[in-house]
């Protein structure tokens, strides 16, 4: 009886896990149905890789009025909208619509100056995503080989189009708040916040120092690192705006 119950309470367990599987594997292609149904209203001109989106952010105001840019590294499957809400729980898990998904939005940090770009750090945040959605390229680029794939980030918003070379991916703890610091007390701070991350980097560029140097602006992009639940380390991506393109 007793061999009974213990195959009674496996078919349960996997049961159970079979229709959580199934229900992530549902909302995962909700998610991706909705980010491909907002691509095809707002991008415009945009015929591939080597290309840089053209964001038609008229369009996007109507979907949200907390749409503030666009986030787009090429070879990856980052091309997003991004949002900025009253709380860094807003977009947590929703999407700009409102509606709830375990995706969730790519988000701007609350204390960040919108659209972005503005203060001496921005820094967005994604899920990591187990189908390879939202920011999980950005916990893959601690791999160095990974990384070296990564040759520009492009950051857009309603006036400028902010193309960026990412210097570095580093792990940190979640409570590391230094990397939703949006600005510092000077820019000697600045870059001591910077060279103090690039220490912790699990991958870099092999001119990191050099351009942590020159870094007066960058975008730091952020999501949960590893692959163990409960993940209690972070990824971010930390890049250097080396080029801006005015909205035409």
């Amino acid at each position: 009886m007793l061999s009974n119950i213990l195959i009674a309470v496996g078919v349960a367990l996997l049961l159970v896990a079979g229709g959580l599987f199934v229900k992530a594997q549902i909302g995962y292609k909700k998610a991706n149905d909705y980010y491909n149904g907002i691509a095809e209203m707002a991008v415009k001109d945009f015929s591939g890789e080597d290309d840089i989106p053209q964001i038609d952010f008229d369009a996007l105001k109507k979907e949200s009025d907390d749409i503030v840019g666009w986030i787009y590294v090429p070879g990856t499957r980052i091309n997003y909208v991004v949002a900025q809400g009253e709380t860094n729980n807003t977009y947590l898990r929703h999407l700009p619509n409102g509606e709830y998904s375990e995706n969730g939005t790519i988000f701007m940090d609350m204390d960040g100056t919108a659209p972005g770009m503005v203060d001496q750090q921005t820094t967005l945040y994604g899920h990591h995503m187990n189908d390879g959605a939202m920011f999980e390229p950005i916990d893959a680029s601690m791999d160095q080989k990974v990384f070296d794939t990564f040759k520009k980030v492009y950051y857009i918003t309603p006036e400028m189009t902010y193309v960026l070379k990412p210097m570095f991916t580093m792990q940190v703890q979640d409570d590391y708040v230094d990397a939703r610091r949006t600005n510092f007390d000077s820019e000697k701070a600045f870059t001591q916040y910077l060279q103090a991350s690039l220490a912790q980097a699990k991958a870099s560029a092999k001119d990191a120092s050099a351009e942590v140097e020159k870094a007066d602006k960058v975008l730091t992009l952020v999501t949960c690192a590893g692959q163990i639940i409960p993940r209690t380390t972070r990824a971010g991506m930390v890049c250097r705006v080396v080029d801006t393109i005015p909205a035409q």
